[in-house]
């Protein structure tokens, strides 16, 4: 039953139904209405644009606007482009064709919306020649999502501007999430705010990093940036855009470093040893976390109870990346009867490690290394990922790390970790520290970034990570979790 207008306030404030609740429900309304009025009048709208524009400067046009919006890079056209959602709204309300300078002709700076606005505008509902003129002056931004309301809208903040606006929005609202980055058109009609262009993906929060870096430069030119001078540079904002965007759908091979910072060669160093027990009493001081008998405790013997194979790691004290790390892996050794393997990620440490076995173990006679690409290292983690038994593999490890104990150990870690991480000069944060970087207002709002990249990849990959570790972050470095 519906409360009557003097009742308590079914939401709980304490307050009369007419001073609370009643008020948002009459704005929501008059908002819900408004947007299906909109709507209505600009069904259709892109078709009758496109129409106008062959007839007014013929169809070839939309191939040379495409190139613009490409930056003239080598994409071809195709109607069926995810990218069209952006470039057409771009193509009628920002582009504007070039007119050739020894045209001896003053030329006609119009976008198509505003032309079609002048040849029709008489003739338009009141409601989508005002929707036009907003498309003319509202610039192309990247926008932060701040709340969601899935299937309404959500809050939107203009990184560029550093204005906030709440933005209707039914079908794009359902798969976002907070943090994320669109870059779009937004118009404004009223108290009704719409995405008339948003690129066909969102843009993961670490992105914002690049963006506050890109408002900087605008701010030496105007401070704050206005609409204007965004639509002013149009194609610098266009290319910030193409760069982020081809980098996440085609990403290059990144640099793999080991952990300390050396380029990753995954390499095995075979030796012909004299016997697996004078192998191991030589090598078995590199396993410093483990005594002999506890290497013992999994090595297999021959029947007459000589040793005959025996595998440790090779480690070392600390980490140089990672302060909280007691011991570094440097490699695996492999002892099987008159064999040594030594398998290590890096040219430093295969050319450390036969350095070591040459003053450790003279008599071990050097034969081969095989060495194996990151690419084709990955190729062939690929290839065995589609098989039977590397899936019973994922299986039984999914299991393990599902177990309290396992995932109680991981969280641990995973919090050490992030404690650490306060205290790391972060090439994003230009060698600074998040502690050190939060002492400015940019500097805050990239390491806020960072961490909701951190948590919205924590959920992605559904790692075992307590979320309270992040309002434990927040509140060693003053921010607010929004």
């Amino acid at each position: 039953m519906k409360p009557g207008r003097n009742d308590p306030c079914p939401c709980g404030s304490g307050k009369k139904y007419k001073q609370c609740c009643l008020q948002t429900e009459g704005a929501q309304q008059a908002e819900d209405l408004l947007w299906h009025q909109i709507s209505r009048a600009i069904k259709g709208l892109p078709d009758k644009l496109l129409t106008f524009e062959k007839k007014w400067r013929g169809p070839e046009t939309l191939l040379e606007a495409w190139d613009d919006f490409t930056l003239w890079g080598d994409e071809e056209f195709d109607p069926h482009s995810p990218q069209m959602q952006l470039f057409m709204p771009w193509f009628f309300h920002n582009w504007r064709l070039d007119s050739p300078a020894d045209s001896g002709e003053d030329p006609d700076t119009r976008t198509t919306g505003q032309a079609f606005l002048d040849h029709y505008g008489k003739q338009l509902e009141p409601l989508l020649k005002r929707y036009l003129e907003q498309c003319s002056t509202a610039p192309f931004s990247f926008y932060e999502i701040v709340t969601v309301r899935p299937g309404d809208g959500f809050v939107l903040h203009d990184i560029l501007l550093d204005e906030e606006c709440y933005v209707t929005e039914r079908s794009g609202s359902a798969q976002a999430q907070a943090g994320q980055i669109i870059f779009g058109k937004l118009v404004k009609v009223d108290h009704v705010a719409i995405l008339e262009a948003c690129a066909p993906i969102f843009f993961p929060p670490v992105e914002k990093i690049a963006l506050l870096d890109f408002r900087q430069q605008l701010c030496k030119l105007k401070s704050p940036p206005t609409p204007v001078l965004l639509k002013e540079h149009d194609y610098e904002m266009l290319a910030v855009y193409h760069e982020i965007n081809n980098r996440l759908l085609h990403p290059r091979m990144p640099k793999l470093c080991n952990t300390d910072g050396e380029p990753v060669v995954m390499q095995k160093l075979i030796y012909d040893i004299p016997s697996a027990q004078m192998a191991f009493a030589a090598l078995k001081a590199l396993c410093i976390d483990s005594t002999e008998d506890e290497l013992l405790a999994g090595a297999k013997f021959t029947a007459a109870g000589e040793l005959h194979r025996i595998e440790f790691p090779w480690l070392k004290k600390g980490n140089a990346q990672h302060k909280s790390w007691n011991n570094t892996v440097l490699g695996n050794i492999n002892i099987k009867g008159h064999q040594l393997t030594a398998e290590v990620n890096s040219d430093e440490r295969a050319q450390k490690f036969q350095k070591l076995i040459k003053k450790l173990l003279p008599e071990a006679r050097y034969k081969t290394s095989v060495i194996e690409s990151p690419q084709a290292m990955l190729a062939h983690m690929q290839d065995e990922g589609q098989n039977d038994q590397t899936r019973q593999r994922r299986k039984e490890q999914e299991e393990l790390n599902n177990r309290p104990e396992v995932r109680e150990t991981i969280m641990e870690f995973m919090h050490k970790h992030y404690r650490q991480w306060l205290h790391e000069k972060l090439p994003a944060l230009d060698g600074k520290t998040p502690l050190q970087a939060v002492k400015t207002k940019d500097g805050r709002k990239k390491v806020e970034a960072l961490l909701r990249d951190f948590e919205l990849r924590k959920t992605d990959a559904n790692l075992p990570v307590d979320p309270s570790i992040f309002d434990e972050l927040r509140e060693r470095l003053g921010l607010t979790n929004r």
